[in-house]
């Protein structure tokens, strides 16, 4: 016969009651002072073991019987399912919890940096142009309720702008519908939004003050709109499920990355690869436009030293550390002339 001591909840009240719990033969009798029950063995059903938790038994009726002897329980209730009882036994060892915590880290730690970033390339190509048009218009339309004022450049310094930039990009594969837009943001700025729009700020058309510099910034801006960096940011930042419903084509999905958009786009620090991708893609598109990738150079070299000498509190430094490695960067336009 097994024997355990247990404490009686009757379903009805908060209060419960000791009882004892005597097993023999397939008949379970609940003991309480003089009185005296008894139950079919197969009546009673009773929870799965977990470590630290005491077992509760579950009475023909709705009462329970909770009891911190395991051992007991198990010796008349044996855990049946193979996964039930290697969860136990994993469970009850702290050595086995530890390795499950590192290998969960690690698997989470995998999809973040590997499986997400592989994962974000095909999709970001699957979209359709138009709906990637659709995205680009609703970021922008966030940044301006948000971000950003209309432009307060003289209207023939945009003018000139935008015939060069025309120029710039016209019968360039990928990028063929590419356009500018111009907006008054608190510090200088560059940045493409999918569907082909590169918003270009006041502030940074000021700090340049140079034509051949503007284009070599606009350069690596298309460098990142041709690679689809933005969307791919966002995707990654997304997570998984987002990647999914994206490629399934479902709204949800669709809505969440509108969303995420334009916090992405303005607060991005791209990855050394995104950067360089970009930068190789603009040596290319400099060349074919009668440039050299050292007019690249100097403009990250400008950035370079603006950086060493400006104020932490400077707006400027937003945009400077958001694209890293520009000593790298630097040398590898110089090398690529």
């Amino acid at each position: 016969m097994s024997t355990f001591d247990g404490l009686l909840y009757d379903g009805r009240h908060a209060a419960f009651r000791r009882v004892v719990v005597e097993v023999e033969d397939a008949r379970v009798a609940i003991v309480e002072d003089d009185a005296r029950a008894v139950l079919a063995q197969s009546d009673i059903s009773v929870d799965a073991p977990v470590p630290g938790v005491v077992r509760r038994l579950t009475l023909p009726g709705g009462a329970t019987i909770e009891t911190a002897d395991h051992a007991a329980v198990e010796a008349s209730w044996p855990t049946k399912g193979t996964i039930a009882r290697a969860a136990f036994w994993l469970e009850s060892r702290w050595s086995m919890a530890v390795a499950a915590v590192l290998i969960t880290a690690s698997l989470v730690w995998l999809i973040v940096a590997v499986v997400l970033p592989l994962a974000a390339e095909p999709v970001a190509r699957n979209f359709s142009p138009r709906f990637e048009e659709a995205i680009g218009a609703q970021t922008l339309k966030t940044i301006d309720t948000r971000f950003a004022r209309p432009s307060l450049l003289p209207t023939e310094r945009r003018k000139a702008i935008e015939e060069k930039f025309a120029a710039f990009v016209e019968r360039e594969p990928g990028i063929s519908g590419a356009r500018l837009e111009f907006r008054r943001m608190p510090f200088p700025n560059a940045f493409a939004l999918p569907g082909g729009t590169i918003v270009l700020t006041d502030k940074m058309v000021t700090l340049l003050d140079d034509d051949d510099a503007l284009m070599a910034v606009l350069a690596h801006e298309l460098g990142h709109l041709q690679a689809k960096h933005g969307m791919r940011l966002v995707l990654q930042s997304s997570g998984v499920a987002v990647l999914v419903t994206a490629l399934a084509g479902d709204a949800a999905g669709m809505t969440i990355l509108a969303a995420a958009m334009p916090a992405a786009l303005l607060n991005a620090r791209y990855s050394r690869e995104f950067e360089l991708e970009a930068d190789r893609y603009a040596y290319g598109h400099l060349a074919r436009h009668g440039s050299s990738p050292q007019a690249l150079a100097d403009v990250l070299r400008r950035f370079a030293e603006d950086k060493r000498t400006a104020d932490v509190n400077d707006p400027l430094m937003r945009y400077l550390n958001s694209h890293p490695d520009l000593e790298e960067r630097i040398r590898l336009a110089e090398e690529a002339r």
